[in-house]
Order: structure tokens, then sequence, then C-alpha cells
């Protein structure tokens, strides 16, 4: 190889920050998998033909985002590239667009940015093609917006009020919704769901809030729903409606952890002593066993803090993203025969997280493993740091190293790469993405954005939601939540906005407190008490 390519090469590598070239054949017959998508991602950035990136394009598990991003930049088509930038444009932009444009980029959200006689002119341009586009621009730009969305049809209602925002919503829609009008959204099941989630997770929506204490008939409801409007009845302090809910709630419950939390608030708002019984027997640990567990004096016999291992060192390569996902096929149907099979192939402290993924799937899950893998990487970290960090982890990505998300954050502790390279940079470090793969960088990375977390949040509940969610959105909740009020923090944990990160928090800090415990005891209760 000449010298030339030598360096074009490394310069190459050097642009894209990772260590290797993705080929085609690399990726030819790897499975359709979030794995795959990223190394699509990647081979899309490097310097391929047109017909290539149709190729990529074509071996996409989701092939939207960032995928279909690359692939346009590198297919060259003059209409595929506006069609990406019309969804990028801010919300002035549209004022120069073509009708499709517009109607291919322009949000609600975005709308509700725009002044009145701007998004007219919009609305003119819509009407000139099909005036079925504007009319939710239309009710955004009325003088009257609350009035003219209930008048409007489910579908358009929907359109705009599940997606202006919290801000606008508070700000033109906070009145109260007719019993006629409720009826008639409910039968659009998944909308209406999220439309319950947006106003019972808004503390501003007071008024709307109180219209959902009329809705009666929820047969045709999912345990969610149900859930949000028993909490909402809650917050409102109508504990009569909220008894009658929740007893509904339960009878859809299917997961443990949902069968769980509606246990506990059946206690929170009768303190009948038979629903805190029942959920102390739970065999799954989350915070709501945590605290039926404790407060009747009982202790879980189902955690196990480790595995015995051979100790022999593995030879299972723990960075490859094909090679886990050959062992998740293998483990759709798991026996005991399976199970000595992998005992032996994960054999080492490294490979101690994969071992106990497959155990709790061979246990179906009534045996909960809180291992610590890579200990040679914690060893030295203060007790709490570790216990957060394996709490997250476990939470993350089941301790398996070469996980990837959808949105590809990377590795057992799931970091997003725009973190990740900013951390590279603050710690004066050469950025490869692929060593995101390795549990040592990518912990001491997780680490590192733990401490500048924990400056900010003292609390792991909330350090936990800013891991999740991010500082900004953390800060946010903070301001509207976890105040002095009945039944806190649960309330307020129950009324996260992000579904995602209402979960998540929950889920770390019953971790936490697990991890903690094999050392230190800390009651839960004191735990929880000191988040404010």
């Amino acid at each position: 190889m000449g010298i030339w390519k030598k360096f074009l090469i490394v310069l190459l590598l050097f642009n894209l920050a990772y260590s290797k070239i993705i080929t085609k054949e690399f990726l030819k017959n790897k499975p359709k998998s979030y794995a795959k998508d990223f190394y699509l991602y990647l081979y899309l950035k490097q310097n391929i033909t047109p017909k290539d990136a149709l190729w990529a394009l074509s071996q996409a598990k989701n092939p939207y985002y960032k995928i279909f991003d690359e692939f346009a930049k590198k297919y060259k088509d003059k209409n595929v590239l506006k069609l990406i930038n019309c969804k990028k444009y801010p919300p002035k932009r549209f004022l120069k667009e073509e009708p499709w444009c517009i109607e291919y980029g322009l949000s609600p959200y975005k709308a509700t940015k725009l002044n009145r006689l701007d998004l007219i002119k919009i609305i003119k341009k819509l009407d000139s093609v099909d005036k079925e586009w504007s009319k939710k621009y239309k009710i955004i730009a009325s003088n009257e917006p609350f009035l003219d969305l209930v008048k409007t049809d489910s579908k358009t209602f929907f359109k705009v009020f599940n997606n202006v925002g919290g801000k606008f919503r508070a700000k033109y829609f906070n009145h109260n919704l007719p019993l006629k009008l409720l009826k008639k959204l409910s039968k659009h099941k998944k909308q209406f769901s999220l439309m319950v989630k947006l106003i019972v997770t808004n503390p501003k929506l007071n008024k709307l809030k109180e219209s959902l204490l009329n809705i009666k008939d929820t047969k045709k409801f999912d345990h969610f729903t149900i859930f949000f409007l028993a909490m909402n009845a809650i917050e409102l302090d109508r504990l009569d409606i909220a008894k009658k809910l929740l007893k509904k709630a339960y009878k859809k419950a299917w997961y443990q952890f949902d069968v769980d939390k509606v246990l506990f608030w059946q206690y929170q708002v009768t303190k009948n002593k038979k629903y805190l019984e029942k959920l102390s027997n739970s065999w799954d640990a989350n915070i709501y066993s945590i605290y039926a567990k404790e407060l009747t004096f009982k202790k879980f016999t189902n955690i196990y803090y480790n595995i015995p291992q051979s100790g022999k060192k593995s030879n299972f390569d723990i960075t490859n993203q094909f090679a886990w996902l050959k062992v998740l096929k293998d483990i759709k149907k798991i026996d005991r025969k399976k199970l000595n099979k992998y005992k032996k192939i994960f054999s080492d402290n490294y490979t101690l997280g994969h071992l106990a993924f497959i155990y709790e799937k061979f246990f179906r899950y009534k045996k909960q493993f809180f291992v610590k893998p890579y200990s040679d990487v914690t060893k030295n970290l203060p007790l709490k740091r570790k216990a957060l960090i394996y709490a997250i982890m476990r939470q993350e990505s089941r301790y398996i190293p070469s996980s990837i998300s959808i949105s590809y954050a990377q590795g057992a502790m799931q970091i997003m790469p725009f973190l990740s390279r900013a951390i590279a940079k603050k710690l004066h470090k050469k950025y490869d993405i692929l060593e995101q793969f390795n549990p040592k960088t990518n912990i001491e990375f997780a680490n590192f954005h733990l401490n500048y977390l924990q400056k900010k949040l003292k609390h792991p509940l909330f350090i936990a939601y800013a891991y999740n969610g991010g500082i900004g959105f953390t800060k946010r909740i903070l301001k509207t939540h976890f105040k002095h009020k009945k039944f806190e923090p649960f309330l307020s944990m129950e009324l996260v906005p992000y579904s995602e990160s209402r979960r998540y928090g929950k889920k770390v800090l019953a971790n936490y407190w697990i991890y903690l415990n094999e050392k230190e005891k800390i009651p839960f209760n004191i735990l929880l008490k000191n988040y404010n």
C-alpha cells in the first residue's frame, strides 16, 4: 500500500473517531438489529458510493433518524436531501418553503413558536393545496384555541393537544372538557391514553384534571390509563374515586411490578393492611415491595449477590454485539442443559453479568441477581458510588458491555456518543467510539459523568433521572415535583412526565438500595426521606 493511501486511511479514521474500517463483508451476514444499525451508521459515514448507501439503507432494522440522514448525504439525491432538511428547519424557515415541505417538516409544537401573523401566512400556503393540512394550525392560530379545539374532529384534536407542548397546553387548553367529548375521545385508545398522561403529569392543568374525575366507564382502558386516572384522583384528594380506579387497575395489571404498584397505592389510600401484607409477599424487588417488607419486618429470600464461577478466563468476546445476539437467540428456550453450557462459557468476573442474565431467565426472574462484574474497575470506588454504578448498569444494560440502544447509547453504562465524545475531550483522551464497548473505558466515562451529576443533584433518585433524561429535564421537574405534600415522594415519582424516566428512576432507586444494603444497612424509609 502506498504511503499516501496509508495516510488517507489514517486521516479518515481520525475524522470518524473509530478504530476500524467498516466493510460490506463485515455487515453482509449480520442479523438485522440495533447493533447492525450502529455499524451501518458508521459505514455510511465513510467514503462510499450512492449505490453502497442505498444498500446500507436496505439493511437497516430501523432506517430512520441518524441512518437516514447519513444515507441522504451519501445518496446525493436533491429530493431526498430536501426531505431530510424539511424536518430540521426552524419554524421561521417554513415561511419561505413549499406546502409539501411545510406539511412534512412543520409540527404543531414548532407552529406554537411562530407569531400568529406568520402562522396565518403558512396556513394560506397549505390551503392552496389541501385544507386538511392546515386544520391543526388554524386551531393554534385561533383567537380562542380551546373553543376551536373542542369543536374539531377527534383526529385533529389529538394531533393538536398531544403535540403542542406543555407550555402551550397550560396557557390555552386548561379548561374543563365536557364529559360527552371525553367519551368520544376515549374511543381512540392509544391517543386518549397519551392525553390522560399529559394532563395528569402536568401540574398546571388543574381544570383539565378535574374533568378527568368525571370519567366512570373504564372498561376499554388499559392498566396504565386507569392507573393515571387513579393518580389524578389522589392528587385532587378524591380518594373515594381513587379506590374504585385502583381496584380496576389491579385487575388489568400484568407485570408483577405493576401489580405491586397498585397494591402499594391501595394501601396508601385505605390503610388496609391486607394490601400491605399481599405486597410484602411479592417476589419482585422494587420500591413498593421493599417498602412493604420493611414495614412488615420481612426480608427478600430471592436476592443473590453472586453466582459461583470457575474463575477460568472466558474466551467469549464481550465486546462483540453479534456474539451476544447469538446467545440471546439460543436462550429463548432455556433448560438446565443450556444453563450448564453457559456456566462453562461465562466463567470469569468479566462475564458474570452475562451469566446473571441467563440465570434470571432460567429461573423466570423469580430469583434476582445483583452481581458485580468488572470488579477490578470499580474496586477503589467509595461504597455509595459503586452501588450507584451497579444500580444504573443493571437497569441500563443488565451488565452487558456490548449493548447498543436504538439511539446508539453504548456499553454496560449506555453512554450516548455525543456525551462520550465530550467526556473524552475533558479527560484529554483520544476518542474512539468503539472503545465504549470496553467496560473499563465505559465505566470510567460514566463515573466521570456521575461526578458532575452528583455536584448538581445529591439524591440517587434525582441523579438517576438526570442520567436517563438529562439534567435540564431533572431540574425542571424539581421545580414542580417533590414538594411537601401528602404521599411524597411516591406521588411525585408517579407523576414524572417522561414515561421512560419515571420507570427508570424507580428501578435504579430499588437497585441502589439493594446494592447498598449488602454492606451498609440503610432503612429504605430513611433513604426516601433524604430526597429534599
